[in-house]
């Protein structure tokens, strides 16, 4: 459980930047642990619409993020 525990909090680090890459990520280590892997087929039409909406929130709150700090850095040399 331990090595599971590991593998999968390694692998979400490097999967950050990877579309749809949780889903995969999911499927592996269901199939590492001879988990049902039919049920991926069903979460799948939904996981995509989550998915989306993870990502543009994700775009969205690094762009508030740096228009913020766009503006301190101008405020800091003036």
């Amino acid at each position: 459980m331990i090595l599971w525990l590991f593998i999968s909090v390694i692998s979400a680090v490097g999967n950050a930047g990877v579309p749809m890459g949780c889903y995969f990520l999911t499927l592996s280590l269901m199939s590492g642990i001879n988990a049902p892997i039919g049920i991926m087929g069903i979460i799948l039409p939904i996981y995509t619409i989550i998915d989306m909406i993870e990502t543009a929130e994700n775009v969205w709150s690094d762009s508030c993020v740096c228009a913020m700090v766009d503006r301190d850095l101008k405020e800091e040399s003036n």
